[in-house]
């Protein structure tokens, strides 16, 4: 007989690896507000109350993670082999940088700790999950969005990593990242353009199409000291353009049936965000502003949404089933 506790060992076999997505989404969320209180003056306590949130989600998520990893090892191997899931096995990697992002001004220990855990196991997801591309026969519909994530975690790594390592590292890091995101992107538009659109429930992960850019625009800003040159005002203007782009097609995407996917607009909003609050760092001028503040305003509205819907779904128990139900 079922009972109402959260991760009883039917649900926990079912926990699927894309939750992490929303640890992603908080953490960025928690980011935009860090730079909101430096750059705009903002609550420092909006800022550390998303913080302990997204921590606690965080550890919630991992431990329940880990537990299936223990009591369904094969599970955990479907996954990690599956098309489209194994992308988001990255997530976990990603979770960790993140964090060590967002703890960095409040506690830059831990922030160098997390690092030092979230770097080297990107770099194992990563070449994992492209040696799983290259030795499996996939098909052009498997490729979607999604497929960026092990790839966006690498632009990540300099943000920290100019502090916690040599430059060099940080160099390796952006290089991969940058190179993967072109031939992601292309294999990605073509599968869009030229086969059968996304699965209703993939739609939202269109949003991830920003998040390689505007990260890499901080990172590059990172790496290099804030020099404002062509390719950092590119990266910038390319997820500037896929948001506008985004936002103009919004009729295709459905509110009416919730998937985990919908957290796909939490993070690259949140990107966006933060690579907007950099260009009013550096400009400080009435564009940049009015930009920051309608997209923490967009950011803040779409996170407590998805949020709200995904509360929802967990006392619906429409979370942690078999896909098969």
């Amino acid at each position: 007989m079922e009972t109402a506790m959260p991760f009883n060992k039917r649900s926990l076999e079912h926990f699927p690896v894309q939750l992490f997505a929303i640890v992603m989404g908080l953490s960025g969320f928690a980011i935009v507000f860090a730079k909101a209180y430096h750059l705009l003056d903002f609550s420092y306590w909006l800022y550390a109350t998303i913080l302990f949130i997204d921590t606690v989600v965080f550890l919630a998520i991992f431990t329940a993670y880990m537990l299936k990893l223990l009591h369904y090892t094969d599970a955990v191997k479907k996954e990690f082999y599956h098309p489209i899931k194994s992308s988001f096995m990255a997530a976990i990697s990603i979770s960790f940088l993140l964090l060590s992002i967002a703890y960095y001004d409040f506690a830059p220990t831990l922030s160098i700790l997390l690092w030092y855990i979230g770097a080297p196991l990107q770099l194992a997801f990563t070449l994992i999950v492209i040696r799983y591309w290259i030795h499996n026969e996939l098909k052009v519909v498997h490729s979607n969005p999604a497929w960026f994530i092990p790839i966006v975690g690498n632009v990540l790594v300099p943000i920290i990593g100019v502090e916690a390592a040599p430059v060099y590292v940080s160099l390796f890091f952006f290089s991969l990242g940058m190179f993967f995101w072109i031939v992601l992107f292309t294999i990605t538009m073509n599968r869009i353009i030229f086969h059968h659109p996304l699965a209703q429930k993939l739609v939202p992960t269109f949003f991830i199409f920003i998040a390689p850019p505007a990260v890499g625009f901080v990172s590059y800003l990172r790496i290099t000291n804030g020099s404002i040159d062509m390719f950092a005002m590119f990266l910038y203007f390319i997820a500037l353009f896929t948001l506008l782009l985004l936002l103009f097609m919004m009729r295709m995407y459905d509110t009416k049936v919730f998937y985990i996917s919908w957290w796909a607009y939490a993070f690259p909003l949140a990107a966006i965000t933060i690579a907007t609050l950099m260009m009013q760092m550096i400009f400080h001028n009435t564009f940049t502003y009015l930009a920051s503040m309608s997209l923490i305003a967009l950011t803040t509205l779409v996170v407590g949404f998805v949020a709200f819907k995904t509360i929802q779904a967990y006392r619906a128990k429409s979370i942690c089933i078999s896909e098969e139900e």
